[in-house]
């Protein structure tokens, strides 16, 4: 029996119970916690004194004006301290959202234990504690600013899209304050269900004038907990943005997967540094010289030129794709790294090389592998009898029972040039398309381009290679994360020069 608690009980009445209890106590050989019970008489709204005297000598103390007792997690005395509870709470949320930014979860199971560990925190009291609006967004910021200062969240970041659900381009971060007016409803909803055959219910609701943060008085068609709408909404308001708004109008292309571009979020196995900078470089946010002259309008930044090439403008896209001195270092790496994958798994199909465990990255391809059902060629040109420019395919396959001949060639461009990337392909090799059926005798040949973009994002036309070649269709996830690390290391290094120490003529 650790409080007592008086609603409108006469001091007889109260002396009665005690004394009861306490008999109660002895005949069981029990004995009575009175250091851990306390009194409270509450007259008229004001706290009285007053100390109850038990079988003559034992004394429970009352609870003195600015005491406090726990019920059901929250202390309180005539009422909840409102203020006093959400500074707990608010602490209690800020020191777990840290605590957990400091271990290493991928970048979805830090998001999912920030929703399953941080957030419950908070969920218990909405309903019960009044939270305001601005409350809600004071703790939203929270969780961006810490994410941020543990380099898990570009501060420029769109922030609808750290709320949308990882399926659709987003982190999946609960949205606290739709989730506190899914709660306040859900609570309403019930009370005015009791309502109906509940007296006591009633009479809360005709008397709850915003004196709870449920508010009973009020209509509940003015609470929105529509999560459908709330996502659709979020979407728009991403897309409308001008800059941020890119990416997702590019993932509505008529020729892009859109599934497919997200499954890196929705895998989410990658750490959250990385998967934070690569949403900055989709949402074209990184600090580069056009960013800051023309977005930020930085004074001290006389013109946008390419710190590497002095040619082109410094761009997002100019630095993951079209930088002229970086095609034959670090592009070629990227595409290579991708190669890797595709000639490793028909290898492996074609049991042209044994079953091995040697990683995509420190696989290094032989230029030429066969047995005596296939042949497959690494970075090899073929010899025609007339001069064709374009003989050297990334990756040439020749299945010499069914005289059948894959053309494969790798590319990784940027987002906007996809489509015209495949058909410059398409266009490039059919000249020795038709050289090579006639030569080597092929009923069939086919030109395979592989093309993905720099940011992961995934045409409709790679899962069609995929499924000609026979390779498994997944294996596009594979091939979405090798591109996805190789430009964040491209930018990061890119970031890293100084400008000054590169001459004008490199």
């Amino acid at each position: 029996m650790d409080d007592i608690k008086l609603y409108g009980k006469t001091e007889m009445e109260m002396q009665k119970l005690i004394d009861t209890t306490a008999q109660f106590s002895k005949d069981i050989n029990m004995e009575f916690g009175l250091d851990k019970c306390r009194t409270l008489h509450i007259k008229r709204g004001k706290i009285r004194p007053g100390h109850y005297v038990v079988n003559d000598t034992d004394i429970i103390t009352a609870m003195e004006p600015t005491d406090l007792y726990k019920y059901l997690g929250y202390k309180q005395l005539k009422g909840l301290d409102h203020t006093e509870i959400k500074n707990t709470l608010t602490i209690e949320f800020k020191k777990r959202v840290n605590a957990l930014c400091k271990t290493k979860l991928t970048g979805k199971h830090l998001i999912k234990s920030i929703n399953t560990y941080a957030i419950p925190i908070l969920t218990y009291s909405f309903g019960i504690i009044k939270w305001t609006k601005t409350d809600i967004e004071q703790i939203e910021r929270t969780i961006r600013t810490t994410l941020t200062k543990h380099n898990n969240l570009h501060p420029k970041s769109a922030i609808e899209r750290l709320t949308i659900k990882r399926e659709y381009g987003g982190r999946g971060l609960i949205d606290l304050n739709h989730l506190c007016q899914k709660q306040v409803g859900n609570l309403k909803a019930f009370f005015l269900l009791k309502s109906q055959t509940s007296e006591i219910h009633k009479a809360i609701v005709q008397n709850d004038f915003n004196y709870t943060p449920l508010n009973l008085h009020e209509d509940i068609s003015s609470l929105n907990t529509e999560s459908n709408d709330l996502q659709t909404q979020k979407l728009d308001s991403w897309k409308r943005k001008v800059l941020h708004g890119r990416h997702p109008h590019d993932l509505e292309q008529p020729h892009i997967n859109t599934a497919a571009s997200n499954k890196w979020l929705k895998i989410g196995n990658l750490f959250p540094e990385t998967e934070g900078f690569i949403i900055a470089i989709q949402d074209q946010i990184v600090n580069t010289k056009n960013y800051r002259k023309f977005i930020i309008k930085d004074s001290s930044i006389p013109n946008d030129k390419c710190r590497k090439c002095h040619v082109q403008p410094e761009t997002i896209q100019h630095i993951t794709g079209a930088c002229t001195t970086l095609t034959q270092t670090d592009y070629t790496h990227r595409h290579n790294q991708v190669v890797n994958i595709i000639h490793q798994k028909l290898a492996l199909k074609h049991k042209l090389i044994q079953n091995t465990n040697t990683p995509y990255y420190k696989y290094k391809p032989q230029t030429v592998l066969e047995n005596d059902t296939h042949k497959l060629y690494f970075d090899r040109a073929i010899l025609t009898d007339r001069t064709i420019h374009y003989n050297r395919p990334d990756i040439i396959l020749q299945d010499k029972l069914n005289k059948i001949t894959y053309l494969i060639d790798i590319a990784v461009p940027n987002t906007h040039n996809l489509q015209k990337t495949i058909s410059e392909k398409i266009n490039k090799y059919t000249e020795l398309k038709e050289e090579v059926a006639r030569i080597w005798n092929q009923n069939k040949v086919y030109i395979i381009p592989i093309a993905l973009s720099t940011t992961g994002v995934i045409p409709n036309h790679l899962l069609h290679s995929l499924k000609l070649l026979e390779l498994n269709e997944t294996l596009y996830i594979t091939l979405q994360k090798a591109a996805i690390l190789n430009t964040c290391r491209i930018v990061r290094k890119f970031l890293q020069i100084d400008e000054h120490e590169i001459p004008h003529n490199t």
